[in-house]
């Protein structure tokens, strides 16, 4: 009897030691994405004149960029594009362009979306850009990049 306690406490204790081996590899692999989000926000916070933050996006192609997108301290809706090295950052009002939400609705006018997974505001060249990410038809992943001033389709990229 007293065997079989100690088999199940060492099955219990592998089984921790499993979730906490587990939880220490994701926590460690989100930290540089949770680091470049709280320097986005910092940065935005100085030359954007943040208030209040109410999204973030990551955009990687040719080059990384983290935009945060809030309220500046005259309550306008603004969007600060921060280079991945935090030398570069661009701020745009919402009124300036589209919204993630118009970026999402035009490709779904376009394409056979069977989900969207992901959604960015970068920058291609001196042209800020969503990135919508999804998932055809097929299953098959796509993007599109979207002018962010006028919603224009500047690339499309189907089953990568």
């Amino acid at each position: 009897m007293q065997k079989k306690q100690h088999g199940k406490l060492y099955l219990f204790m592998g089984v921790l030691l499993a979730i906490v081996a587990v939880l220490g590899i994701f926590f460690k692999s989100v930290q540089p994405e949770n680091e470049a989000h709280k320097e986005a926000v910092r940065l935005a916070k100085k030359y954007a004149h943040l208030k209040k933050e109410d999204a973030f996006y990551r955009y990687s192609r040719d080059k990384t960029f983290y935009t945060v997108f809030g309220t500046n301290a005259d309550n306008q809706k603004i969007y600060a594009v921060v280079s991945k090295n935090g030398k570069k950052i661009n701020i745009y009002g919402q009124e300036d362009g589209i919204s993630a939400e118009t970026a999402k609705k035009a490709v779904r006018k376009r394409q056979d979306v069977k989900k969207i997974t992901n959604v960015g505001m970068g920058m291609r060249g001196k042209t800020p850009v969503w990135e919508v990410t999804y998932l055809n038809a097929y299953g098959n992943l796509c993007y599109d990049i979207i002018a962010f001033k006028n919603g224009d389709v500047i690339k499309t990229i189907q089953n990568i």
